[in-house]
Formats: C-alpha cells, sequence, structure tokens
C-alpha cells in the first residue's frame, strides 16, 4: 500500500534511503519514498578521515540523507549523510512512524467495513487534496481534535470517516511530555508567605487563560516544583519561561527572589 512518490526530491530535502551496494569511495542506494536510486560519496560520509565505508553503513540497512543535487536529465541524485543533523534524523524517523501507523489504521478500518485496501487509500488520498499535505498531516487533525469532524467534512463518507476517526483517536493520541522545574522562593517581607501566594496564583491564573496545562506543588519552604505538560516538544519550553517570568515578575514587586533548578532525573 505504500505509494512511491513521482518524479525527483527536492535538493535539500530529508529523505529515507535503504543502501544497495558499497564500494570503495560510493555507497548505492535506493529512496524509500521515490521511484529513484542516489549516490553517496566517502566524502559525504562523515567528517574526517575514513578508513572503510563499511564502518558508517551496511547492505539493505536504512539510512537517513539530506539531497545535495539532482539531475533530472540523466536521473542522477548526489546524497549526504553527514550533512544531516541529529534533528532531521530524529524528525524524519518520526515522520515515517507515523506514515506507517497512518497505513496500518486505513488497512485494520478497510478489512472491518470489508472494503478494498487499495482502492480504500486512494480514495483517501485523492479526499485531502487541496486540504492536507498527506494523510498523516489529516489523521494528526483527527488525533488532536483540532476539528470537529475533519474527514467528513472534506467528503469522505461519513461510515467510513467515522470508524477511521475513532481507531486515529485510539491509536495517535498525542504524547503528553512534561516539563519539571524546581523552584526555590523567598520574600523577607512581613508578609512574604502571602506574596509568595499571590504570585502562584497569579501563575496558575495566567496558565489557565492561556489553556497551558499547568501544575504548582509545594514541597517544603522555600521550595516549590513546577509541572508543565503538553503534546507539543516546541512549545512546551516557551510555556515554561512565560509562567516563570510571570512569577518572577510578581515576586519583584516585594523584593521576592526566584531561583529556577533543573530536576535531576
Amino acid at each position: 500500500m505504500h505509494q512511491k512518490k513521482s518524479g525527483f526530491p527536492d535538493e535539500g530535502e530529508i529523505v529515507a534511503c535503504t543502501v544497495k551496494k558499497i564500494l570503495k569511495t560510493t555507497v548505492f542506494v535506493k529512496l524509500d519514498e521515490y521511484e529513484q536510486e542516489g549516490i553517496i560519496h566517502i566524502s559525504e560520509i562523515s567528517p574526517g578521515r575514513i578508513r572503510t565505508i563499511r564502518d558508517f553503513v551496511k547492505e539493505n540497512k536504512k539510512i537517513i540523507c539530506k539531497v545535495l543535487r539532482k539531475n533530472e536529465r540523466y536521473g542522477n541524485l548526489d546524497l549526504s549523510l553527514r550533512r544531516v543533523t541529529t534533528g532531521q534524523k530524529l524528525n524524519k524517523i518520526r515522520e515515517d512512524k507515523l506514515k506507517d501507523k497512518c497505513l496500518k489504521i486505513i488497512e485494520s478500518i478497510s478489512k472491518q467495513l470489508k472494503l478494498d485496501v487499495k482502492k480504500t487509500h486512494q480514495t483517501i488520498l485523492e479526499k485531502i487534496k487541496g486540504n492536507y499535505e498527506s494523510i498523516s498531516e489529516a489523521f494528526q487533525t483527527v488525533a488532536e481534535e483540532l476539528d470537529e469532524s475533519p474527514l467528513k467534512e472534506i467528503g469522505i463518507d461519513k461510515k467510513l470517516a467515522d470508524a477511521l476517526e475513532e481507531t486515529i483517536k485510539i491509536r495517535l493520541k498525542p504524547k503528553e511530555i512534561k516539563e519539571l522545574k524546581n523552584l526555590e522562593i523567598t520574600c523577607l517581607a512581613g508578609d512574604g508567605v502571602e506574596i509568595i501566594k499571590k504570585a502562584l496564583e497569579k501563575a496558575s491564573k495566567f496558565a489557565k487563560e492561556k489553556e497551558y496545562n499547568l501544575t504548582l506543588t509545594y514541597v517544603s519552604a522555600p521550595n516549590y516544583q513546577l509541572s508543565v505538560t503538553s503534546p507539543n516538544p516546541k512549545e512546551i519550553e516557551a510555556q515554561t519561561e512565560e509562567i516563570i517570568e510571570v512569577i518572577e515578575k510578581e515576586l519583584k514587586k516585594a523584593n521576592g527572589e526566584l531561583k529556577v533548578h533543573k530536576v535531576k532525573k
């Protein structure tokens, strides 16, 4: 059911590949998502001196590469392994895992409703065109409940859409990520306890208005623990910083002090 993309990947695109052949200075690979093959020169395998390419790649193993150059006329693709950052590699792996999950959901629901798997997949592909970049994006919208009934809205049959949405919400439910910080809060003013309490209440109110998932826990004077959870790793750090800023700003009004410590794992 995995359909190959037509044409060539863009220069700079991160692609998943399977190693097919290894020579002394060149690695030949097949792109997993395209009907194309590419080569990796030894200079693009890893920084520094390389004694043998086989220390870094093996036949039939999957690797993540970056497209350096393409020549569509001759069907050439030059790829790089060393220019892929850790973040790009992890994002690509996560993206491919999500895609596999989505395809398995389609296969499962098709069998459940006694529908042809390939035809169902093709129908969904046709319906999402112009609305989403991929099936993964459409299904992620369902999982995150960003729209009430996104699949029915783009014209997918109600029975199929309902079955898909029910399964998607179970299998693709976003995983909550937790950010923990230890807060050391002191205020030497006569009503210091009330000032600290007010600062924490203001932070809780701010988080509620912003719809951030915040928990503030008293440990022992002068220590508190701040916990922020979110399914979005890109947002959780910014949310934590905003909340800490609210507490700090309120404490400064009464010469209070806030020290933030990382939680030892």
